[in-house]
């Protein structure tokens, strides 16, 4: 069976394994979940054909150059930028963003860099302007093209939109601020967990509500998203 490989390297082989967790990365990488059975998942997994031989596929790093606004190059950091992490995800400015995998992820996704604060936050484009293949312009074409903020860490992520709450930490819910039926829905998932959970686990009703709902204030202008992609971003940092 063919499975098609979706790292952004060439040069491997892809085994599928039964996995229960399978975020992890070492001397091969996740390809793709495949199916999902509850206890355990059915994943593929893409391994190098050489330690040495995690090779960009020239391809694809040519649609992350085209389409999400940054470069990879390389990152030399340290007093005497002595240091050097080769095939870096960067910002016009040489900003490190993360590696290929990132710039990857970036492209399979339709973020495109934010160049003004490129580090945990990116920009979610429409598909009709992804195709456009013009990412620099997107700034000039918010409201047309532009479907949120994404900020993220290695831990997970949010889109902020104009409709959602701006999103604030020290924030605690109150049901005045919700319709009736999304707070009960709150409530109900914070119940469950009080009462399925395990013995002398604390909870907040606040996990259990989206991060974009985690607010008192409305997002109403592309500002107000990308300063919630921000604070998320610095959140789960």
């Amino acid at each position: 069976m063919m499975i098609e490989n979706q790292t952004p390297y060439k040069n491997g082989k892809i085994k599928l394994k039964f996995e229960k967790n399978y975020h992890y990365s070492g001397n091969s990488y996740l390809n793709k979940v495949h199916l999902k059975l509850g206890f355990t998942n059915l994943v593929s997994r893409w391994y190098p054909d050489t330690m040495e031989g995690k090779t960009p596929d020239p391809k694809k790093v040519e649609l992350i150059e085209k389409y999400t606004g940054g470069k990879i190059g390389e990152h030399r950091f340290g007093s005497e930028s002595d240091y050097c992490l080769p095939n870096s995800f960067l910002a016009e400015d040489g900003t490190f963003i993360g590696d290929i995998r990132e710039a990857w992820f970036y492209y399979k996704n339709r973020l495109i860099v934010n160049q003004s604060n490129p580090v945990g936050v990116a920009i979610k484009v429409k598909k009709e302007f992804f195709d456009m293949k013009n990412p620099a312009s997107v700034q000039n074409y918010m409201d047309e093209f532009v479907e949120g903020f994404y900020g993220y860490t290695h831990r997970g992520g949010c889109i902020f939109t104009k409709g959602d709450r701006i999103f604030d930490e020290e924030y605690i819910p109150s049901p005045s601020d919700y319709e009736k039926s999304e707070w009960s829905g709150y409530l109900k998932k914070y119940q469950k967990a009080v009462h399925d959970g395990p013995e002398g686990e604390i909870y907040l009703i606040s996990d259990f509500i989206p991060f974009k709902r985690r607010g008192k204030k409305t997002i109403t202008t592309w500002e107000e998203a990308e300063l919630s992609a921000t604070r998320l971003s610095g959140y789960l940092s």
